[in-house]
C-alpha cells in the first residue's frame, strides 16, 4: 500500500505539471462572432465542463483550454462575456490561467483534495470492493476541477469535498465536491449564492454501473444536505454544473427531489419551451437538455427573484472545432425585486 501511494503521489505530480499554453490550433474568434449577443438581463451565467484532464491522461488539452480563455477575452471585447462562469474539470491551475486570460477579477476554486473518512460512508461492503487499479484506493491525486469565475465581487465562499470512499472508479482520482460563492451582483438587494458541482460519472468510471450509481446516490444526498445547511431558504441561488444524471432512470429518481430547497427552475429547459434560446443555438441547446447532464438551475430569494430571459451557446460541441466534449452555454437573467414566481417549476 505504501509503495502504491508513493507511485500515486508521483503520478499526481506529473499530472499537475502540465501547463496551459496558447496554440494556433483553435480559432478563438470563431465564425459566428457577429452573432455574439450582449447580455439580455442584469446577470449572465455560463456553465462549461472544459475537459481539462491533464497530460498524460489526455493529450492536447492545453491548446484547447488556451483557446477557451482567448475566446472569452474576445467576447469581453465585444461586451458579450458571461458575468459569471462555472467550470468543471478545470484541473491543476487551469481555472486561474483561463480566468486571467479571459479578464475575470475573481477566481474561486473548489476543493483541493478529498478527506479521509474512516467511517466508510457507503458501508463496509462498498469499501471492501474498492479497486486500486480503478483509482479507488489512492485518494484524490488532482483537485476538484471546480471553479467559479466572476466579474462581480465575491463576498464569501465555501468548499466541500466528498470524503475518500464516497466515489466510484476513476472519479476518485479527483477531489469532487461543491463550491459555493456569494456574489454581490449589481441591482440585487443581497448577495446571490452561486453553486458549482460535478457529480460521479457512470460509464467513464470503468466500474460496475451499480457501484457508480451507489456513489452518485450518496453524493446527491450529501449535496442536498450541505446546501440545506448553508443556504437559508430566502437566499437567491444559481446552481450549475455537470450533474451527470443522463438517461438513467435510477439517477433521474435520485434528483427528482430538488438538490436545493424550494421550487428551482431548470433555466435552459424553460427557455427552450418558451422560445428563449437565441437563433443559431437552438439545436445545441436541445442536445444539452436531452443529454441531461449540464444544467443551470435558479431559485428565487425572499427579496430577489431570478428570471431566465435568454440562452445561447458560445462553446458548441457540434462545430468544426469543438473545444470540449461538453457544450458551454450561457443563460441571461433578470433580477426582480420582491417575491416573484419563475417560469414553471422544473426539476433537474
Amino acid at each position: 500500500m505504501i509503495r502504491f501511494r508513493t507511485f500515486a503521489s508521483i503520478a499526481g505530480a506529473v499530472l499537475l505539471s502540465a501547463g496551459v499554453a496558447a496554440s494556433p490550433g483553435y480559432d478563438a474568434q470563431v465564425a459566428h462572432k457577429s452573432a455574439w449577443p450582449s447580455p439580455a438581463g442584469s446577470l449572465s451565467v455560463m456553465s462549461y465542463n472544459i475537459k481539462g484532464l491533464p497530460w498524460p491522461v489526455a493529450i492536447g488539452r492545453e491548446a484547447a483550454i488556451a483557446a477557451m480563455g482567448q475566446r472569452l477575452a474576445a467576447m469581453r471585447s465585444s461586451g458579450a462575456q458571461p458575468h459569471v462562469v462555472l467550470l468543471q474539470e478545470a484541473f491543476g491551475d487551469s481555472a486561474n490561467v483561463l480566468g486571467e486570460t479571459a479578464g475575470y477579477k475573481y477566481v474561486i476554486t473548489g476543493p483541493q483534495s478529498s478527506w479521509s473518512d474512516d467511517s466508510e460512508p457507503l458501508g463496509r461492503t462498498f469499501a471492501e470492493g474498492a479497486e486500486w487499479v480503478k483509482g479507488e484506493v489512492s485518494g484524490s491525486l488532482i483537485n476538484s476541477g471546480l471553479a467559479i469565475l466572476s466579474d462581480y465581487p465575491v463576498v464569501r465562499s465555501e468548499r466541500y469535498a466528498f470524503p475518500e470512499g464516497a466515489c466510484a472508479g476513476y472519479d476518485c482520482l479527483a477531489a469532487k465536491g461543491v463550491v459555493v460563492a456569494w456574489i454581490d451582483v449589481p441591482g440585487a438587494d443581497e448577495p446571490i449564492a452561486v453553486i458549482n458541482t460535478h457529480l460521479n460519472s457512470r460509464r467513464s468510471t470503468h466500474v460496475a454501473t451499480q457501484r457508480a450509481d451507489s456513489a452518485y446516490f450518496w453524493q446527491v444526498g450529501a449535496v442536498r444536505k450541505l446546501l440545506s445547511n448553508v443556504l437559508p431558504s430566502g437566499t437567491p441561488a444559481i446552481f450549475g454544473g455537470d450533474f451527470n444524471t443522463g438517461q438513467s432512470p435510477a439517477r433521474r429518481v435520485a434528483v427528482s427531489q430538488p438538490l436545493i430547497d424550494g421550487t428551482p427552475v431548470d433555466g435552459l429547459k424553460i427557455l427552450l419551451t418558451d422560445g428563449g434560446v437565441a437563433v443559431g443555438s437552438r439545436s445545441e441547446a436541445q442536445r444539452i437538455v436531452e443529454r441531461n447532464k449540464d444544467k443551470i438551475i435558479f431559485r428565487n430569494g425572499a427579496r430577489v427573484a431570478l428570471r431566465a430571459e435568454r440562452a445561447w451557446v458560445p462553446f458548441p460541441v457540434t462545430s468544426e472545432e469543438p473545444l470540449s466534449d461538453h457544450a458551454g452555454f450561457v443563460i441571461d437573467v433578470s433580477l426582480i425585486g420582491g417575491r416573484t414566481t419563475n417560469r414553471g417549476a422544473e426539476q433537474p
